[in-house]
């Protein structure tokens, strides 16, 4: 029988500790943030793309923040799994997002592309780190599990933004 820990709320742990429980907390809200500015960045390349591909990057574009919302809902769900709360404003996600904002609307096609292509590199990087740092990890198959599916999400919609590159 899986032992409960007793909190604010009650939680799901077989093996993971309180610690672990907190440290894979941070980590899932970190990542959080920087999809929520991934996906910021990109509803702001969708509004304001311009040129000879205007059609196939607008609708490229909506695609890809669409899956960035159901990303950003299932790291939440992630959290609350581990009876915890995840980062739900701007303000605490912007204190710890490590993605720059830049002005979609003095920008190209291929540069808006190029910076969307390099956020999914940094949060396959993050991402890794998190699955790298062994410990809590090892005793949370859920959550190790659903991150290497958030990195393989990553990495095919990094493979598709650098196709437009190429």
């Amino acid at each position: 029988m899986s032992k409960t820990i007793h909190t604010s709320s009650m939680r799901p742990v077989g093996n993971l500790n309180e610690e672990h429980i907190l440290g894979n907390v941070a980590s899932l809200n970190g990542i959080l943030a920087d999809e929520y500015a991934l996906f910021t960045k990109t509803l702001n390349y969708h509004w304001n793309v311009t040129g000879p591909r205007f059609h196939s990057i607008h609708k490229f574009l909506e695609g890809h923040y669409r899956s960035l919302l159901e990303v950003m809902d299932g790291v939440a769900e992630r959290v609350r799994i581990l009876g915890e709360t995840p980062l739900s404003t701007m303000k605490s996600m912007n204190e710890v997002n490590q993605l720059n904002e830049k002005n979609g609307g003095q920008m190209s096609a291929s540069e808006m592309i190029d910076d969307l292509y390099h956020g999914h590199l940094k949060l396959q990087t993050e991402i890794r780190n998190v699955l790298e740092a062994d410990a809590p990890m090892s005793t949370d198959p859920g959550t190790e599990d659903f991150l290497i599916s958030l990195l393989q999400k990553h990495e095919e919609m990094s493979w598709m933004l650098k196709s437009h590159l190429d």
